[in-house]
């Protein structure tokens, strides 16, 4: 029977009883973590590592599956909402974007042994997907710049290089368009725009428009077993996947008429994606010192991607005259279409956590992550990347991430709060710059074999955008707020 099916039956048999006494055992059983989906633990914060019970506990703490005593089905749509707000020189824009998605979907497959007298009281197995990164997002960005400009970066990166030899993907088409010209047709170069800047009343205004879409999941294969309901074990063989795509589009124009080139404007769109997918393994504990408290602890092993970059850029010079053709008008430079594969070698991850069960009729529970991210590196055969993996050492360093969450049972009913809070990992930047907070809330209901969780999650962050390097003075760069709110649904069936 489908999922709504049986949800919608057992509704209709059980409302006359909904004002009655419930069982005790059924409360005690629903307090004891045997039922529950993706919803419920976005709902508290994901702050499962000492509970389990729960799909996706096995991407967290794979002992979580030796929790279950029945074998369970569920499945999780969700909905997002992203907003960025991006300032830039005194000048605020906002863009959003909404989009739908699978969070969640798996199979457990429980044995419980029916021997009374043995230690081993039952083992599982799940097949299950857990969706973990969402990179649906849109950002514009605009400001005058009375200092610098992109081509100020491509001028320092041509400087010495024949442009017969310049990258066929920045500074090729920037020389090409016309945007970048040599110094009597040397290898010195010097660009359209900077010598009308600087003065303080010549700018150039800037926009940057960004569009990313794509998703991080992971397919688990996870196994684990309850020893003498005292220790719950678990180990999981995650294969993670990433596919990311971004379309954005670089603009400036001078606030001045340009009597020398005749340049108006000009624009880069630039398109890159990366796809590709993982493998790592993760094994987790969680131990019942007495019936109240719950003590968990997982490591994960780095992942291993496998990764794959698609990419190219499209130059459009406006003109007016143009000095370069004789009819005038805009000039386009297309690059080739680029490609790349390489290997990213992710942080292994350490958490613990303690849950607390009070009268069998709530839960505490809180976890601790430690992530050391300057342990990343890249690899590709023939390539070296020792510079750029010293720079991931030197720009990055160990966070921690805090997450917290409760739950409250009026049985078949349960009332779910979080808090998820993720430390800054830049080791150069000591503001509250790329912290990220999460509020949480949720409810659930449980009839009879069939149970379904509703959950929201609001996340907000601050970053930095980086728009170029620019070798005359600061960097510019926007200081954008995010925010993001997740609605997810669990339908879940016990058999």
């Amino acid at each position: 029977m489908k999922i709504w099916k049986c949800f919608a039956v057992s509704l209709l048999i059980s409302i006359p009883s909904f004002l009655e006494a419930q069982d005790a055992n059924d409360a005690l059983r629903y307090s004891d973590l045997t039922v529950g989906g993706t919803a419920r633990y976005m709902a508290m914060g994901g702050a499962f590592s000492a509970l389990g019970g729960d799909m996706s506990t096995l991407t967290t703490n794979p002992a979580g599956i030796g929790v279950f005593t029945r074998s369970q089905l569920t499945f999780s749509p969700g909905v997002s909402f992203q907003s960025t707000s991006a300032q830039y020189n005194g000048i605020t824009n906002m863009a959003e974007q909404a989009s739908g998605n699978i969070q969640n979907a798996g199979l457990v497959l429980a044995w419980k042994n029916k021997r009374e007298e043995a230690m081993w009281k039952g083992i599982s197995f799940g097949i299950v997907f857990n969706r973990t990164n969402n990179f649906n997002t849109q950002l514009f960005i605009q400001g005058n710049n009375y200092n610098s400009t992109l081509l100020d970066q491509y001028t320092t990166q041509a400087n010495g290089t024949p442009s017969g030899n310049l990258d066929q993907f920045y500074t090729g088409p920037a020389f090409n368009s016309g945007l970048l010209d040599t110094v009597k047709g040397g290898a010195s170069y010097f660009n359209l725009i900077h010598p009308y800047l600087g003065n303080g009343v010549n700018y150039v205004t800037q926009q940057k428009s960004v569009s990313t879409s794509g998703s991080m999941g992971e397919t688990d294969f996870s196994f684990g077993g309850n020893y003498d309901n005292k220790l719950y074990v678990g180990a999981t063989f995650g294969v993670p996947y990433v596919y990311y795509n971004e379309n954005a589009t670089y603009t400036e124009t001078p606030s001045y008429t340009d009597t020398a080139y005749g340049l108006t404007s000009y624009n880069i769109n630039s398109s890159v994606s990366t796809s590709g997918t993982g493998v790592n393994l993760k094994i987790g504990f969680i131990y019942l010192p007495v019936s109240w408290l719950r003590i968990g602890l997982a490591v994960h092993t780095p992942t291993v991607f496998y990764l794959s970059d698609q990419y190219n850029t499209t130059f459009n010079a406006n003109y007016n005259p143009s000095p370069y053709s004789s009819n005038g008008g805009p000039i386009q430079v297309q690059s080739p279409s680029g490609s790349f594969n390489y290997t990213l070698t992710t942080p292994m991850r350490v958490l613990g956590g303690l849950a607390f069960v009070i009268h069998k009729q709530a839960i505490l529970s809180a976890d601790y992550e430690y992530v050391d991210y300057s342990t990343a590196s890249f690899s590709a055969p023939g390539t070296s990347y020792s510079a750029v993996n010293q720079e991931i050492a030197n720009s990055f360093m160990g966070a921690s991430n805090i997450r917290l969450g409760g739950e409250y049972v009026l049985y078949p009913f349960s009332i779910r709060l979080g808090y998820a809070f993720y430390g800054n990992s830049y080791a150069k930047i000591a503001d509250n710059t790329n912290l990220r907070r999460s509020l949480s809330g949720g409810v659930g209901v449980r009839i009879r074999h069939c149970f379904i969780d509703l959950a929201y999650v609001y996340s907000y962050y601050n970053t930095n955008y980086f728009l170029y390097s620019s070798p005359y003075g600061e960097t510019p760069i926007a200081q954008n707020s995010n925010t993001m709110s997740d609605i997810v649904l669990t339908m879940g069936v016990n058999f």
